[in-house]
């Protein structure tokens, strides 16, 4: 699990998940227990692309 940044700021957890024959991208909101699929940016509401996050 890698933690990215928005291009607003805000923090992402990205991870890498083995999906039968191909790796699949998952976008996290990291909180304690709780962990929500993203596929939006939770502060600004931008498109999540792991290319584009810092």
């Amino acid at each position: 699990m890698q933690r990215r940044y928005c291009s607003c700021g805000a923090p992402v957890l990205v991870e890498y998940r083995f999906s039968g024959r191909s790796w699949t991208t998952v976008f996290s909101l990291g909180r304690r227990l709780l962990r929500k699929r993203r596929e939006v940016c939770p502060c600004c509401g931008r498109a999540l692309d792991i290319n584009e996050l810092s």
